[in-house]
């Protein structure tokens, strides 16, 4: 996931297909990125929470 703040501080909307809230969202959109990141975006990846895994764990009680 990446987050994306806008160049106009505080923008509400939608761009690229992406809704942003008070100037940021977050996106994995491939195109949606590109577009960002050439009309000057801040695009900021987000780390991956540590220990998660996709298998569920069930414990017993």
């Amino acid at each position: 996931m990446h987050e994306v703040t806008t160049p106009v501080e505080g923008f509400t909307g939608e761009v690229a297909g992406v809704h942003f809230a008070d100037g940021r969202a977050e996106t994995d959109n491939p195109a949606a990125l590109a577009y960002f990141r050439r009309h000057g975006y801040t695009v900021t990846p987000q780390a991956k929470p540590a220990g998660r895994s996709a298998s569920k764990s069930t414990k017993g009680g």
